[in-house]
């Protein structure tokens, strides 16, 4: 009998209404085809979506006996790490494959890094796991030779890339592993339904030599971005580093935030010079080890620590909502990387009114502003002709800002937009008193009665605690 995916989607009321719509998409979209890629912005909750995901399919093989096997893949220790975390937290038992990680492959649900699992060493182990679903995290990597690799192991399994951003520096799209593309919202929607915070941006002005000094780096690594050495030649100067510290004194003194610097050498300059004020400012980077950059982030969290410089550590699947301010100083040619940054200053809190960007490099004249209209399916399907640099000057966009005067040159930074909260940001996510129907009655009887699923599996599948089962299998006379 043929699976109807769409069928094995269940309401998850712990879920926000456009990720519960996310869901049902997915499903659907994998009775059309086997390879679906997933776009939503950045700080939104792709993690919670795919978790409930993996639960939805746990729930349909246990109803039919069926010994279901997911994989979650990742391409960085920090991304593996935060997933687990999150699995965890929503009490779905799962291994890791990776790198120094012990191994007990008799969870049905395995997070690997895609390294492991595809090398050479490791393909019985992928054989014995023959996943029926892949979920990819950041899957805007998934063209890269190592992923390919999982097309091959496992060609008909039922994949899910999710990513915020749907873009590659060659514009060669993503159309020749995934099938199909499904866009979510807007980042200014979500900012104008409150899931996001609003944010107020600032930047040198197009004129500034700095532009002009980054335009004639001509030195480019394989992937197509600057490259670190050049970077450091132009952007660690002490004139340069004076400015990214004056405009945290004017703009954003007093806040916590972050800065992303080109290199680790930049980074201990800019650590130097901001000290010097009083400043506390640690650096993390990818050789920082793991103890001690989660030391740091818990005092960031707890106001012990105001900013913290990095090297893409942060770019990608940092979860810290406490984020006021985000500081560029690291020129990019990656669109991902520019979305990927700003985008950790998003998450909304109770105590940030605004995201405070300090754009010392004029990323936005390169890539438009955060909240910019964005064709992700044009970029899916791909076009290699589509290398048009977009430009957008400093006096062109929207500002709310009072006219000021700027001497050619400047460091100082110009208001560029100013975005109002239309209403209150959402922050409580925490699910009403579960409401039973009959299908939840049915499926409470067959995972409880007829599958024996001890309860503590049950409050995974419908999201509430063990006393509201409890209770419902009294009321429904089966509890025992």
């Amino acid at each position: 009998m043929k699976t109807v995916y769409k069928n094995i989607s269940r309401t998850d009321r712990s879920l926000r209404t456009y990720q519960q719509h996310a869901k049902e998409d997915i499903f659907s979209a994998w009775d059309e085809c086997d390879n679906v890629m997933f776009q939503m912005p950045t700080g939104t909750g792709k993690t919670r979506l795919f978790t409930s995901i993996i639960s939805d399919i746990k729930t349909w093989g246990i109803q039919n006996s069926i010994d279901i096997k997911i994989l979650i893949i990742a391409h960085r220790i920090e991304l593996i790490e935060q997933i687990s975390e999150s699995l965890e937290h929503y009490k779905v038992s799962h291994g890791i494959i990776a790198g120094g990680k012990p191994r007990d492959l008799r969870h049905q649900v395995q997070v690997a890094s895609v390294q492991t699992i595809t090398h050479r060493n490791n393909l019985d182990t992928a054989k014995k796991l023959n996943a029926n679903f892949i979920i990819i995290d950041e899957a805007h990597h998934s063209v890269a030779n190592s992923y390919k690799k999982l097309w091959e192991m496992f060609p008909n399994t039922k994949k899910l890339g999710v990513t915020a951003t749907p873009w590659r520096m060659n514009h060669l799209g993503f159309s020749q592993v995934f099938d199909k593309l499904i866009v979510s919202a807007s980042i200014k929607h979500f900012i104008d339904h409150g899931w996001l915070s609003p944010y107020i941006y600032y930047s040198i002005k197009d004129s500034n030599h700095i532009i002009s000094d980054i335009n004639n780096i001509d030195e480019f690594d394989s992937e197509g971005d600057y490259k670190i050495s050049a970077l450091e030649r132009v952007m660690d100067q002490h004139s340069i580093r004076a400015n990214l510290l004056q405009s945290y004194l004017t703009l954003a003194k007093g806040k916590r935030g972050i800065i992303y610097s080109v290199s680790r050498k930049h980074s201990d300059h800019i650590c130097e010079e901001f000290r010097q004020k009083g400043i506390n400012i640690v650096r993390i980077d990818s050789e920082t080890p793991r103890d001690e950059r989660r030391l740091y982030v818990q005092r960031f969290k707890r106001g012990l620590i105001d900013i913290i410089v990095n090297v893409d550590i942060f770019s990608e699947g940092f979860d810290c909502p406490d984020i006021e301010f985000i500081q560029l100083a690291r020129p990019t040619k990656s669109l991902v990387k520019y979305l990927q940054q700003v985008g950790r200053g998003l998450r909304p809190t109770a105590n940030k009114c605004k995201c405070i960007i300090l754009d010392n490099v004029g990323a936005h004249i390169e890539f438009n502003l955060p909240d910019a209209d964005r064709v992700w399916e044009t970029e899916f399907i791909g076009d290699s002709n589509n290398r048009k640099r977009r430009k957008v000057s400093a006096s062109s966009v929207i500002s709310s800002s009072v006219e000021r005067n700027f001497d050619e040159g400047s460091g100082e930074l110009c208001l560029i937009e100013d975005i109002e909260r239309n209403i209150s940001p959402v922050l409580d996510n925490s699910p009403e008193r579960y409401l039973w129907h009959e299908k939840d009655d049915e499926l409470l009887k067959t995972l409880y009665v007829d599958r024996q699923c001890p309860i503590d599996v049950l409050t995974v599948v419908f999201k509430c605690d063990e006393a509201c089962i409890t209770e419902h299998l009294k009321e429904l006379n089966l509890f025992k």
